[in-house]
C-alpha cells in the first residue's frame, strides 16, 4: 500500500510503519530540493554579490533582458562586467563623478549625486556605532506641545496660531510688554518654550534666551551670524534642546535651561570631536523642523539632511540618517505632512517630494524661479510656496501637479501662510511680496481675494513718531587750485589719476542695483544673490547687495493667521500690522524702531513676540484699562 493507505494499521489497532514513514518521506524529498537549489547556486552561503562588493560580481551581468540581472549597479555592454560608473567611469578620459565639480560645469547627474551622498551618510552612521562612548542620558524624543516650537508653529508650517493675538479693546489698541535690545540684526523669528522663555538668533553671533519678563537667561555663542529659526524638543536627555544652524556651517543642539551645547555629552573622538557630523560648507539659513521620532531635518548646502537628534531614532545622537543632493543651495525649511513625506525647495527653484524614512524621490515641481521662501501645507492636500519669479504656487501635495499660480509684482521671500479650507475648498492662502504688499489668495481657484499696502510713512496711531530727518548737509566749498595748477587732487576726466573699472565690475554694480531696487536681495539673503545673478544675468558671482546693512524691501515677514481671522505680518516700513482675514482693513499697527523681517509667534496667553531689523524683540499685549477711581 502507498504512504497513508487505508489499511496501514499494526497490531492492536496501533499505526503500522506506513503511516508513520508518510512524513520522513515528505521531509527527505524537501531536503533533496532544498540541497538541489543550493548545488544550482554554487552552495555559497559567504558573501554574495552586492553594490559593497563588486568584486564577487564578475560574469553576472545579464543583458538579454529575459533573466534578472544580479549586478547591483551598471553593466559594461562589451565586457558584460558589473561596474560602479560613478566611481569608476569605463569612458576615455573620464573621472570620477565630484557633486561639486559637476555644479560647476553644468554636468549634474541626480542618480551619482544621491548614490554618493547615501555612501557618505551610512559610512558615517557606521563609524559612529563602532565609536567608543560612555552611555547617554536617557532620552525621551518628541516635539514640544508649546506654541510656536518651531518655525512656522509646526512641520506642516502653516502658519496659523492656535491662541489669539493681542487685539483692540475698550481699553485702547495693544501696547508694547517689554523690549529687548540685541546685539546685532535679527532676521530669525521667536521660538517659544514651556516655561514662557523667547529664543532668538542674532547676527551678532549669539542665540539669545529672554525670559518671559524681558530679561536675559543666557547667551549661546554660534560662532557666527544666526539667520535660521530654532526648533525646539526634547530628544537628548531630560533637558529641553533647541536646533538650530549657524554660519559656521554646524548644526547646533543647546540646552534650554543653561545655554549650553549638548555634545559636552559625547566624549570627543577623532571623526566627530564631539560635534555633528554635518558640516556644511556655507552657513545653514535653512531653519530645522523636529519631528516625533527624534529626527532633525534640515537644509545644508546643495542637500537635505536627516539627522538622528536623539539616541533612540536609529542612531547615535548628531549622527547623518540620510541626505538628498539637489542642485541648488537649499534656504527655506523644509515642512512634513505626517504621512512619510517631506518638501523643501531650493534656489535652482525646484520644490522636491522625498519619503520621509530614506530620503527617496517621489516628485519635483520646477518654478520659474528660486524659492527662499519655505512650504506651507494646508493638511487637505494642497502645498504652497513663494518664489523669486514672483509666483505663489498652490500644487497637488501627493502628485506635484500645479492647481493654480497666482502672480504678484515682485519678488516673493515671505512663506506662505495656509488658512483652514471649507468642504467647498474656500479658504485663503496669505503671502508678502517685496512690492510691499500682503496678498490674499482663494485657495480653490487662485483668484486675488484682497491686497493691502504695508507702507506707511504718517504718525504711528499708538507709537512715537519717527524722529524727523536730519537736515541737510551744507555743499561742500568749491575746489582751490594749488600751485601746480591742479585742483587739490580731484579727480577730472582723462586724468591720470582716475580709477580703472573693468566692464565685469561694471556689470556686477548694474546687476545689484536692478536687484537691490526690485527687492531680489534682503540683507539675510546673501547666499542666494549668486544663483539669482547667475539665472537673470549669466554669470555666477556673489554679489554684495545683502552685505551692505541696507534695510529690507516690502513684506519680507511671513504672516500669522490667530483663530480668529486676524493676520499678523511685519513690513519694512517699521510699521507691525493686524489686518482683517476677509477684507485686508488694518485693525491696529505698531511703529518700531526698524524694518521687521522676523514673523510673530504667539504663546497661550496672547501675548505675541516678534524681532526687528535693528535687533530689538519685541512682546505686544493687550492693553490693561485703568484701574476705577480710588484704587491703585
Amino acid at each position: 500500500r502507498g504512504c497513508g493507505a487505508p489499511g496501514a494499521m499494526g497490531t492492536r489497532g496501533r499505526p503500522g510503519f506506513g503511516a508513520v514513514r508518510c512524513p520522513l518521506i515528505i521531509s527527505l524529498l524537501l531536503c533533496a530540493v532544498a540541497r538541489a537549489q543550493d548545488g544550482e547556486d554554487g552552495g555559497n552561503t559567504g558573501p554574495q554579490c552586492s553594490e559593497d562588493r563588486l568584486d564577487l560580481c564578475e560574469d553576472l551581468c545579464t543583458l538579454d533582458g529575459k533573466r534578472p540581472n544580479p549586478c547591483p549597479l551598471e553593466c559594461n555592454v562589451q565586457t558584460g562586467d558589473c561596474y560602479d560608473r560613478c566611481v569608476n567611469p569605463i569612458e576615455d578620459d573620464a573621472l570620477p563623478y565630484d557633486v561639486n565639480d559637476a555644479i560647476i560645469n553644468d554636468a549634474f547627474d541626480p542618480v551619482c549625486a544621491n548614490r554618493l551622498r547615501k555612501r557618505i551618510a551610512e559610512s558615517l552612521v557606521t563609524d559612529s556605532f563602532e565609536s567608543t562612548l560612555r552611555d547617554p542620558p536617557a532620552v525621551s524624543s518628541g516635539l514640544s506641545s508649546v506654541p510656536f516650537s518651531m518655525f512656522r508653529n509646526g512641520l506642516l508650517h502653516t502658519g496659523r496660531s492656535d491662541h489669539r493675538g493681542p487685539s483692540v479693546t475698550v481699553a485702547g489698541v495693544p501696547q508694547i510688554g517689554w523690549t529687548f535690545q540685541t546685539g546685532g540684526r535679527v532676521f530669525s523669528s521667536p521660538t517659544l518654550a514651556s516655561d514662557g522663555t523667547v529664543y532668538v538668533g542674532c547676527t551678532d553671533g549669539f542665540v539669545y534666551g529672554v525670559q518671559r519678563s524681558g530679561v536675559i537667561k543666557w547667551k549661546y555663542p554660534a560662532g557666527g551670524p544666526v539667520v535660521s529659526t530654532a526648533a525646539i524638543g526634547n530628544p537628548i536627555g531630560s533637558d529641553t534642546t533647541l536646533f538650530m544652524g549657524g554660519a559656521d556651517g554646524t548644526l547646533h543642539a543647546v540646552s534650554a535651561n543653561y545655554g549650553t551645547s549638548k555634545w559636552d555629552y559625547i566624549r570627543p573622538r577623532l571623526h566627530l570631536n564631539g560635534r555633528w557630523q554635518l558640516k556644511a560648507t556655507r552657513p545653514i539659513v535653512s531653519s530645522a523642523a523636529l519631528a516625533p521620532e527624534g529626527i532633525v531635518y534640515i537644509g545644508a548646502d546643495t542637500a537635505l539632511y536627516a539627522i538622528n537628534a536623539a539616541t533612540g531614532s536609529g542612531g547615535f545622537s548628531g549622527t547623518v540618517k540620510w541626505s538628498y543632493e539637489t542642485r541648488g543651495l537649499i534656504l527655506g525649511s523644509p515642512a512634513l505632512d505626517g504621512m512619510g513625506r517631506i518638501y523643501v525647495g531650493t534656489m535652482e527653484g525646484a520644490l522636491y517630494c522625498l519619503r520621509q524614512d530614506d530620503g527617496g524621490f517621489i516628485w519635483r515641481f520646477d518654478a520659474e524661479g528660486g524659492l527662499y521662501s519655505s512650504p506651507a501645507l494646508d493638511g487637505a492636500g494642497r502645498v504652497y510656496v513663494g518664489s523669486v519669479d514672483s509666483y505663489l504656487y498652490a500644487l497637488d501635495a501627493l502628485i506635484g501637479a500645479l492647481h493654480w499660480k497666482f502672480r504678484t509684482s515682485a519678488a516673493i521671500y515671505s512663506s506662505p501662510a495656509a488658512a483652514v479650507r471649507d468642504g467647498s475648498g474656500r479658504g485663503y492662502v496669505f503671502v508678502g511680496s517685496t512690492d510691499w504688499k500682503l496678498y490674499a489668495v482663494r485657495a480653490n481657484d487662485g483668484l486675488l481675494a484682497w491686497n493691502q499696502t504695508l507702507r506707511d510713512y504718517d504718525a504711528p496711531w499708538n507709537s512715537p513718531p519717527p524722529q524727523p530727518a536730519p537736515p541737510p548737509a551744507p555743499p561742500a566749498p568749491p575746489p582751490v587750485n594749488d600751485a601746480s595748477g591742479g585742483d587739490g587732487g580731484a579727480f577730472t576726466p582723462g586724468d591720470r589719476k582716475t580709477p580703472y573699472v573693468s566692464a565685469a565690475a561694471r556689470a556686477m554694480e548694474e546687476a545689484e542695483s536692478i536687484l537691490e531696487a526690485e527687492g531680489v536681495c534682503p540683507p539675510n539673503l546673501e547666499q542666494g544673490t549668486s544663483e539669482e545673478a547667475a539665472r537673470r544675468f549669466g554669470w555666477n558671482a556673489a554679489l554684495s547687495c545683502g552685505k551692505k546693512g541696507s534695510a529690507a524691501v516690502g513684506v519680507v515677514s511671513s504672516p500669522v493667521i490667530g483663530p480668529d481671522g486676524v493676520v499678523y505680518v511685519g513690513s519694512s516700513d517699521r510699521y507691525f500690522y493686524a489686518l482683517n482675514n476677509l477684507t485686508g482693513a488694518v485693525e491696529w499697527k505698531m511703529y518700531t524702531d526698524g524694518p521687521i523681517q522676523s514673523s510673530a509667534a504667539i504663546d497661550s496667553d496672547g501675548q505675541l513676540y516678534f524681532a526687528t531689523d535693528a535687533g530689538t524683540i519685541y512682546q505686544v499685549v493687550e492693553a490693561v484699562p485703568p484701574p476705577p477711581p480710588g484704587q491703585k
